[in-house]
This record gives C-alpha cells, sequence and structure tokens, in this order.
C-alpha cells in the first residue's frame, strides 16, 4: 500500500529474496526440531551466505574441523537459500533427518511463495478493479459535467427559440389580423361601391327633375306677372305639365329618395363594421350581438363568394356573448374564409347559429374540397398550411381557435375529403344584457 497515492502498488513476477519468503519465527521451530533429532548446530544461509536463522551449539577448538552437510532451498527451481547442518556425532540417521528437515524448509518456503503469488494475483485483480473503477468514475463525472453544461445551454436556447418562437407568433397573429382588415376593408370598398353607385345616379336624377320643376315654377311665376286669366294660366300650365312629365317625375321622386335613404343606411353599416374591424387595439371585453356580427361578416365578405355560391343560413336571436369582440369577429372570418376558398364555383355555404342547451353553437359548413384525414391534427398548430407558398399563412385556424379559446368556447372541424367540412363552434352563453349601455350601435 502506498500512502502517497493512496493505492496499493505490487508487481507481479518480480524476484524476491529468501528472506521476504519466510521469517525466523517459521525458520526456527523446524531447526530446533532437528537439534532434538541429534543434530548439533542448523543454520539456513539467504543466496548470499548470510545466515537467516542459527541454533545449536558454537563451534569449538576442540571439535576439530566440523562434519557439515549443504543442502540447497530452491525457489522457482533456482538456489535461493543454503541449509547448513552439522552432525552431534556419529549419527547413523543424519543424513535421513537432514533430508526431512531440507523438506519441510523447502515445503514452508514453496507453501509460502505460492500465498504470496496467489496474493499478488488478487492484490493486482483488485487494484486493476480499483483503477478502472476510479477510471470510470471519473468518465462518469466528466460525462455528467458534459450532460450539465449541455442542459444548461439546451434549456438557454429553449428560452431563447420559445422567445424568439412567441415574437414570431406575435408577428404573424398581427400580420394575420392586418390580413383579414385588408380582406374586409376589400368587400366592405366593394360593398360600398354599390349604394354609392345608385345614390349618386339618383343625385344625377333629381338634378334633372329639380331643372323641371325650376322651369314649371318660372312659368307659374310669369302667368302671375302678366295677369293672365286663369283660363290661360291652366291651360299653359297643363300643357307644360304634361311636357315636362311632372306626374312621373314627382312618382319617381320618391322612390329615388327611398332608395338613397336605404343606400346611406347600407353604407353607414359597412362603415361601422369596417371601423370594428380597424379597432384591433380595443380589445376590452364587449357584450356581442353574434347573429348581427355573422350577418354583417357574411355581406362584407359577399364579393369574396366563388361564382355560382348558394349561401344558407339560419341565424337565431342569441343573448349577447361577453368577449373580445374584433378578435371573435376575426376568427367567423377566417372559418368562412377558408370555406370560400374550398371550392372554385358552384360552392355551398351554410352558416347557422343558435342556442344548443347552456351554450351557443354556430356552425359554418361547406361543401369544398375538405381536409385529409392526417392534416385533421395539425390544423390549428400555428404556420401550418396545406396552401401553396403565399397564398396562406397557416395562422388563420390558430387565430380562430385562440379567440374562441379565450372566450371560454371550444372549436370542432369534422371533414370529408371531397364532401366539405363543417367547424362548430361552441361558446358560453352571454351574460351581458342586450341592451348594454356600452354596445355601440352603427
Amino acid at each position: 500500500m502506498n500512502e502517497a497515492t493512496s493505492h496499493i502498488e505490487f508487481i507481479i513476477g518480480e524476484e524476491k529474496r529468501l528472506s521476504e519468503i519466510v521469517s525466523r519465527a517459521e525458520i526456527e521451530p523446524l531447526l530446533r526440531s532437528g537439534l532434538k533429532l541429534g543434530i548439533l548446530r542448523a543454520t539456513l544461509l539467504d543466496e548470499d551466505d548470510l545466515p537467516l536463522a542459527t541454533l545449536g551449539a558454537a563451534p569449538s577448538a576442540d571439535r576439530g574441523e566440523p562434519l557439515q552437510k549443504r543442502l540447497p532451498i530452491m525457489v522457482e527451481g533456482e538456489p535461493k537459500g543454503t541449509l547448513l547442518l552439522e552432525p552431534d556425532g556419529s549419527n547413523p540417521a543424519f543424513e535421513a533427518l537432514a533430508r526431512l528437515l531440507q523438506e519441510a524448509l523447502q515445503l514452508t518456503v514453496t507453501n509460502n511463495l505460492k500465498r504470496m503469488l496467489t496474493t499478488e494475483v488478487h492484490t493486482s485483480i483488485v487494484q486493476e478493479s480499483y483503477d478502472q473503477l476510479v477510471s470510470t468514475n471519473r468518465r462518469l463525472m466528466e460525462s455528467e459535467k458534459r450532460y450539465r453544461d449541455l442542459a444548461r445551454d439546451l434549456e438557454k436556447k429553449v428560452v431563447e427559440r420559445t422567445t424568439e418562437l412567441q415574437q414570431a407568433y406575435q408577428r404573424m397573429l398581427q400580420q394575420e389580423k392586418l390580413a383579414a382588415v385588408g380582406q374586409l376593408a376589400a368587400g366592405m370598398a366593394h360593398e360600398i361601391n354599390t349604394p354609392l353607385g345608385f345614390i349618386r345616379s339618383n343625385l344625377n336624377s333629381f338634378a334633372k327633375y329639380q331643372n323641371r320643376m325650376a322651369e314649371m315654377l318660372g312659368l307659374y311665376r310669369l302667368m302671375l306677372d302678366k295677369e293672365a286669366s286663369p283660363e290661360v294660366i291652366r291651360r299653359q300650365t297643363e300643357q307644360r305639365w304634361k311636357e315636362l312629365k311632372l306626374d312621373f317625375l314627382l312618382e319617381d321622386s320618391g322612390v329615388l329618395l327611398g332608395q338613397s335613404l336605404e343606400g346611406t343606411d347600407r353604407i353607414a353599416t359597412i362603415v361601422a363594421q369596417l371601423k370594428n374591424f380597424a379597432h384591433l387595439d380595443g380589445m376590452e371585453q364587449q357584450p356581442m350581438d353574434i347573429r348581427r356580427e355573422l350577418e354583417q361578416l357574411l355581406a362584407g365578405m359577399a364579393a369574396q363568394f366563388p361564382p355560382n355560391t348558394r349561401l344558407t343560413t339560419d341565424l337565431h336571436q342569441l343573448p349577447l356573448l361577453t368577449c373580445r369582440v374584433p378578435l371573435m369577429v376575426q376568427a367567423f372570418a377566417n372559418l368562412i374564409d377558408n370555406a370560400l376558398k374550398s371550392r372554385a364555383e358552384g360552392l355551398e355555404l351554410t352558416v347557422r347559429a343558435f342556442q344548443d342547451a347552456d351554450q351557443v353553437l354556430v356552425c359554418i359548413s361547406d361543401n369544398g374540397c375538405g381536409i385529409p384525414a392526417e392534416h385533421l391534427p395539425r390544423i390549428f398548430e400555428p404556420f401550418f398550411t396545406t396552401r401553396e407558398v403565399g397564398k396562406g399563412s397557416g395562422m388563420g385556424l390558430t387565430v380562430a381557435r385562440e379567440a374562441i379559446s379565450g372566450a371560454g368556447g371550444s372549436i370542432e372541424v369534422e371533414s370529408v375529403v371531397g364532401q366539405g367540412t363543417t367547424c362548430r363552434v361552441r361558446l358560453p352563453q352571454g351574460t351581458a344584457s342586450p341592451d348594454h349601455p356600452d354596445r355601440e350601435t352603427p
């Protein structure tokens, strides 16, 4: 164990000295047994002939040159030590006793070496596992740090992208509102032109009629100035009355006046509707007359109807709905606009509004191209569109659902390809009074 590195350092196969394999405490009992059996002196020398343990009587001068027997102690097939034995006199069993003591020491050395090698292998495996564990832990910590950094960066990027998406969404929402206002303004301008045209024509006719009336009054004044007889006045004025066709003029004047007043009423209605759409920033909650708004909306979008459109309406008088009126009208405009663009001609458009239990139900149906089943789950996604590039922003239904949800309602869409689409808008019953003082009337 290396305290500096806090882990075990062990080299497998490192050559060991005999003193590292066997200890003095293990040697001495064996040597002592030999002395008891008749050995005078026993010594175990290491590979440098240095004694590891010595037991027995020390050599003396009167014993002369001692008789010694040297027996090798092997370690992994190589002599690493020497067992040096000195017999006590002429002991006939000395040779056998020496071999027995050698084998006992050899067995001890061999067993110790095996144990040490086994310990080395085990320690090496443990060390390797420990190193692998440390390495794995380090990699895991590095990986965790990378993931934390990535998560932090990802969270930051998500916030940035979410902010950008919200800003883009708001821009598209505003563009959609402006586009809706533009389309409706164009339709309303077309609608204004019609009554404006016959009012101008009626005024031209009135101007001619006024000239004839002035001529007739001038004739009366001339007759009075000449102090003509009543008979002369009657005869000449009747003749001129017929020439100027004043009977027709008086009758037609009433008709033209009625048409002109009706035209001004239509213009006033359209202008009020346009004013409602123009005030998109006026998002305060207001009571909304759903039937009236749908009627005005359909009138304003009439110019956009494809050829041979058959419009069917079933609009009931409903309780006023408290909502952001411009947004709700825009929602209905987007649904109707989708219906108008679902078929090039021969469109059958049905708009119904009625009370269904405790809710108000508005259904807008068409016999157009329909929506493929795989696209239905995505039709409310922002920017999703199946139209050609530049033909649609993909925000119409998104805006519609947002406005309807904001009013506490919901929208369902059923569609069959080639047969048409039905949008059902469910709204809570209105709570505003029908004679709400803040409601602006056109």
